[in-house]
């Protein structure tokens, strides 16, 4: 029987590599949802000869959008769903890097941090809303929101991360939002889990030649505090993901888990 997985933000980086190793799967009906599909060219171009993809648009920043796309799904998969995995991120390489001092002004500050929020934080209610009647006619009933490292305060003393204000404050947000669905959600059978993916280089389908050089900065910042985290590459990292995904169980329901396996806090 097919196991059926949407992935929101799919048309590069990590969620692209999810699309592309969950379609190698025999048994799985992946929907990859982007806010434009003629603008996913790295993703037309990795299902170009697949039949198991199926690319649906819905922006998480727009409910009604995002409503529109579970309705599609729903429509091509009998109404049923078995993994959502939300992977839709702000990483605009051009100011995700900012801390307090960085920005020409507190006008400027305030408006990159709203947009944030309504794609980080907000994108997660946006996006596990509209697909929870498909989870719940489904056998699996599995939520998995990728958060980072940068999201945890103990992880951010610990690393001294001063910057990317904008960043882990809307994914911190994100935490709390994807533990409340655990708590809504828990009577029912499912599983809601925080997964973050690690330091990848995502360079490769962002197109911002800048990307790859920050993300390797960020890795001697780690090294730098003794930190463990090293740069993977998205084949890498989804992998390893995959792997707690698929080893999933209802005593996980709630936690914040590391990419390659132990709970991140």
């Amino acid at each position: 029987m097919p196991v059926s997985y949407a992935v929101i933000g799919a048309s590069r980086g990590i969620g692209l590599e999810y699309v592309r190793q969950l379609a190698a799967r025999a048994d799985a009906v992946v929907f990859a949802v982007v806010r434009n599909k003629q603008r996913s060219t790295h993703l037309l171009a990795t299902i170009a000869n697949l039949n198991n993809v199926h690319v649906v648009e819905g922006d998480v920043v727009d409910y009604e959008s995002m409503k529109r796309a579970a309705e599609e799904v729903a429509s091509l998969n009998d109404g049923k769903l078995d993994y959502l995995i939300h992977n839709a991120a702000k990483t605009d390489h051009k100011t995700v890097f900012l801390g307090f001092y960085d920005y020409p002004s507190m006008d400027a500050l305030d408006v990159d941090l709203m947009d944030a929020f309504k794609v980080n934080t907000l994108g997660v209610i946006h996006s596990v809303t509209p697909f929870v009647p498909l989870l719940r006619a489904g056998p699996t009933k599995k939520i998995v929101v990728i958060g980072t490292g940068g999201g945890d305060p103990k992880s951010v003393l610990a690393v001294g991360i001063k910057n990317m204000l904008a960043y882990c404050a809307t994914k911190a947000a994100a935490v709390m939002v994807a533990t409340k669905w655990a708590l809504e959600l828990k009577d029912e059978g499912f599983v809601v889990v925080t997964l973050t993916p690690g330091l990848v280089d995502t360079s490769g389908t962002t197109g911002d030649a800048a990307a790859q050089e920050n993300m390797e900065k960020a890795a001697d910042d780690f090294k730098s505090v003794g930190s463990r985290v090293v740069l993977e590459t998205p084949e890498s990292s989804v992998r390893q993901q995959l792997q707690v995904i698929d080893g999933l169980k209802l005593e996980d329901n709630g936690r914040f888990l590391a990419h390659n396996g132990p709970s991140f806090v």
